[in-house]
């Protein structure tokens, strides 16, 4: 039987359940050595659980619950490096551990699921083979690419425009939710990667959910950086109510890109 899930005070309005507050402190606590990749793969973890180390109970293991596309990132030194840290933390909250799994994060389906994922294999061949979306929102979806948010359509949809009016033999590519490993064992997707004249630039749709996670996206802004990737254009859309003020900065920033 796994330790009673107790919930935490926290300085918001919302509770923690011990567990998640374990893998938060953790979280943070890496970021804190300066370890932003661990606390970037915690960050995408989506679920931590006490589990028996043996039949009576008497100690626990531990399991991070991670999405697929995830798995390749967690190899052994990554989970004891991980292991290290959430032990000690867990045993602040009373509850060590011993070792670390890590086991899949099944995605939230519905009676309706073959249909929506026969949909997804059977979609239009041109497609971004990373998208991580469970069972695809129509309106989020253009020229057989699928987004995630409709901050990106809006930005792909500028990217289109600006494309539209370049010569054919000086124009770009771009590249929706491409899947790049870049540095040692860091697969990552950025939201768009542009080709133009010989360079290679990514933008970044910044909204809501990089709040908080600055530290991690410089981490993997270095990366790309130490990869030959030198323009990162990150755009918060959200700020851009004008389709006018998003293809100028579009335009900015491909103008950069070929003067470079």
């Amino acid at each position: 039987m796994a330790p009673e899930t107790q919930t935490s005070s926290n300085t918001g309005d919302e509770s923690l359940s011990t567990e998640e507050q374990i893998l938060a402190q953790t979280a943070y606590y890496l970021h804190e050595q300066g370890d932003d990749d661990l606390a970037a793969l915690i960050l995408d973890t989506e679920s931590f659980d006490f589990i028996p180390g043996n039949d009576f109970g008497d100690w626990y293991n531990g399991q991070l619950h991670i999405p697929g596309w995830l798995q390749s990132n967690f190899t052994a030194e990554v989970i004891e490096r991980i292991r290290m840290v959430l032990d000690q933390v867990a045993e602040r909250h009373g509850m060590p551990i011993t070792k670390l799994f890590v086991g899949p994060a099944l995605p939230d389906i519905n009676a309706s699921w073959r249909q929506n994922l026969r949909a997804t294999l059977s979609a239009d061949t041109v497609t971004n083979h990373a998208a991580r979306i469970t069972s695809p929102d129509p309106h989020l979806r253009r020229d057989g690419f699928t987004f995630e948010s409709l901050a990106e359509v809006r930005v792909y949809e500028a990217l289109k425009r600006a494309q539209a009016v370049l010569a054919a033999d000086s124009t770009i590519a771009i590249f929706p939710l491409p899947l790049g490993r870049a540095g040692i064992g860091n697969s990552w997707t950025p939201d768009f990667l542009i080709t133009r004249d010989g360079k290679v630039g990514l933008i970044e749709v910044d909204g809501p959910h990089h709040r908080g996670r600055l530290g991690a996206d410089a981490t993997r802004d270095r990366h790309w950086r130490n990869s030959g990737i030198i323009h990162i254009e990150r755009i918060l859309v959200e700020e851009t109510s004008q389709d006018a003020e998003l293809d100028q900065l579009v335009r900015a920033f491909l103008k950069r890109l070929r003067s470079s």
